[in-house]
């Protein structure tokens, strides 16, 4: 039945190819808007296995994930660091650098930190792909993440100028598949500083003495200043799952509204193939076909289309995806599993629907009036 299924399809191959061209645009639409969605729902889980245990302080003014417009001095460092519960603070500067007028991905990330508390953004398993880590007293170095490290051909021993000032790359950070650590440049905070003229940070990472009473302290840190605006990696996962709910459905949306325009496509094809296989139709069932095997052959037909160009689909929604991760700065596209599986249910439901009522038609055809068409 496959094999006559495949026959038919190709009997009419630009009309078969256009309703294939519809499917794989829908099918492309969903897997390539997908895999944005998966890969910021895979960062922000290895961002949030990172963070866990943390809690993010910042300046109530500031806006963005890296604290723009927000400032926080040294006495607010100390003023954290004394409060009950808390077991360390980590001051942080990070400065965001766009190219061109601002738009798309930033074509640098500088982490200002000192050097011996590195781990509070690398994690304690991560070390140097090559090179050292930054040593206090070491002047304008850097390490570098792998991903920017690799974009920019830099090993250790090279320099890189920000702000008219050079900075020795001393080591290359494994990969660690956290787009904030593999994008980013670490520096000491007062080289950083000293380059911006500025003597105060954006964030302070507060270590809790128990990850049990993490809510508690951070609730005493908002307490004991107005301004300070204190968030744990729970409340992080909380916006990052709205956040991405939102894109999938915007995504499937999108994806769903294109599908459905190469399912009506389906549907027309096949109205047109049983208008044209009368006579075929009739043959069969005069010797001795049944209904079910009739709807059969005409959904084979509709399904085989469709998941051809569900697989169609898929394929160049990877290729773009690959695209994304290469020219995203550090950003990766996810295709999981899920979403691949997920897109070739729905080209297979397309082709389903679209192929049963030109199907449940052929198949009440009386045999003796098909055999009379002409």
């Amino acid at each position: 039945m496959i094999d006559l299924a495949l026959k038919n399809v190709m009997s009419q191959k630009t009309r078969t190819f256009l309703t294939m061209l519809g499917i794989l645009i829908g099918i492309t639409a969903i897997v390539a808007l997908g895999s944005i969605a998966d890969g910021i729902d895979a960062s922000i889980q290895s961002n949030f296995e990172l963070s866990a245990g943390k809690i993010t302080v910042q300046d109530k003014e500031a806006t963005g994930m890296f604290g723009f417009g927000g400032s926080l001095e040294a006495n607010d460092l100390e003023l954290i660091s004394g409060l009950p519960g808390v077991k360390e603070a980590y001051p942080i500067l990070v400065q965001v650098e766009f190219s061109g007028i601002g738009f798309g991905p930033p074509s640098m990330i500088i982490v200002g930190i000192n050097p011996d508390e590195t781990e509070v953004i690398t994690g304690k398993k991560i070390g140097m792909e090559s090179g050292d880590q930054i040593e206090e007293g070491d002047g304008f170095v850097a390490m570098a993440g792998y991903d920017i490290g690799i974009q920019n051909g830099w090993e250790p021993g090279d320099y890189f100028t920000y702000r008219d000032t050079d900075f020795e790359i001393v080591g290359i950070v494994e990969k660690t598949n956290v787009q904030n650590i593999d994008g980013s440049i670490i520096v000491p905070l007062d080289a950083l500083q000293e380059v911006l003229d500025r003597d105060t940070y954006q964030t302070i990472y507060v270590v809790p003495d128990d990850v049990g009473d993490i809510e508690r302290v951070s609730r005493a840190i908002e307490d004991a200043d107005e301004r300070y605006s204190a968030s744990t990696s729970t409340d992080a996962a909380r916006q990052a799952e709205s956040i991405t709910g939102q894109i999938r459905i915007f995504t499937f949306g999108i994806g769903a509204i294109a599908a459905f325009v190469g399912g009506l496509g389906v549907m027309n094809t096949m109205i047109m193939s049983v208008m044209e296989r009368k006579r075929e139709i009739g043959l069969m069932k005069a010797i001795g076909a049944t209904r079910r095997v009739v709807l059969q052959q005409i959904l084979t037909e509709s399904a085989l289309i469709s998941v051809i160009g569900g697989l169609g689909g898929l394929l160049i929604g990877m290729v773009i995806a690959g695209f994304m991760g290469v020219f995203g700065r550090g950003f990766v596209a996810v295709v999981s599993p899920g979403l691949a599986a997920t897109a070739m249910m729905f080209a297979l439901f397309l082709g389903i629907v679209g192929g049963f009522y030109p199907a449940n038609k052929a198949s009440k055809l009386d045999p003796v009036d098909a055999l009379r068409n002409r």
